[in-house]
């Protein structure tokens, strides 16, 4: 267990190493909400919004909420596994006596609490300076809570099985620009899933993607019943062990795929 919390130490650490690119992060954070914001209230005042489902309101509490959360649930995964076997440093670590997974993802964890203290935290305060109303709806913090910690997990699962495809394919970035664009729009991060097309919506119906930001985000800014919550809650559920067995099964065959280069 000690080997995975310095790991997870580690992931703090390369992350906060260079502090002018975590100020230059934050303020890009900054700038990307004001702009959604600022959007937003341009779309409703001119009244192009009327026949959009969400209300003015509930839209700037969605929008803030998403961002909020996408400060700590950026993945760099993909991008990991991909130098890493670029390098050839894939062969040390999978010879070493630590499952190679968990080591991804022990630094993952790092990276993400780096990311909260560093950028989730001070964007919630410049939000609760100059916000002026309720960001969520009380009675479901707890069960937004647990639908955060799932769409966690399928995040890094999503991200875990796409790296690990480089095994046999050795550079996934043209894949993962174009999965990346997909799963940006249809995951409810920059527009909330409710105003999809019907079309679009069907598709996302049996996709992993509206179980990372649209449920947990919705979970906790709408009024939602008990059924309602559980309903949502179990979708995830759902999404959590299908990506997990998928990633066992491209774990078991990218090892026997892989072909190192580099160092």
């Amino acid at each position: 267990m000690r080997k995975y919390v310095d790991l997870a130490m580690i992931g703090i650490k390369e992350h906060t190493a260079y502090l002018n690119s975590v100020w230059a992060n934050f303020l890009a954070k900054v700038i990307y909400l004001y702009m959604q914001f600022a959007l937003w209230n341009a779309l409703f005042n001119s009244n192009s919004g009327s026949n959009i489902p969400l209300s003015h309101v509930e839209t700037i509490r969605y929008i803030i909420v998403a961002t909020v959360i996408s400060t700590f649930m950026e993945c760099d995964v993909i991008a990991w596994i991909n130098g890493q076997i670029q390098s050839g440093d894939v062969a040390n670590q999978l010879i070493r006596p630590i499952d190679y997974r968990f080591m991804i993802f022990s630094k993952h964890i790092g990276t993400s609490a780096a990311r909260f203290m560093m950028y989730t935290i001070p964007l919630g305060i410049l939000i609760a300076v100059f916000y002026r109303g309720d960001l969520f709806i009380k009675d479901q913090l707890v069960y937004g809570i647990i639908s955060i910690l799932l769409a966690y997990m399928i995040q890094f699962l999503y991200s875990l099985i796409i790296g690990l495809m480089a095994f046999w394919l050795i550079v996934t970035w043209p894949l993962n620009m174009l999965l990346a664009a997909i799963y940006k729009l249809l995951s409810g991060s920059w527009i909330p899933t409710v105003m999809f097309p019907e079309l679009l919506t069907t598709i996302n119906m049996f996709l992993p993607f509206r179980a990372i930001y649209a449920i947990p985000v919705t979970v906790i800014t709408t009024p939602m019943s008990f059924d309602n919550i559980c309903e949502n809650l179990g979708i995830q559920l759902i999404w959590l062990v299908v990506l997990f067995s998928l990633s066992e099964v491209t774990w078991i065959v990218g090892k026997k795929k892989l072909v190192v280069q580099g160092g």
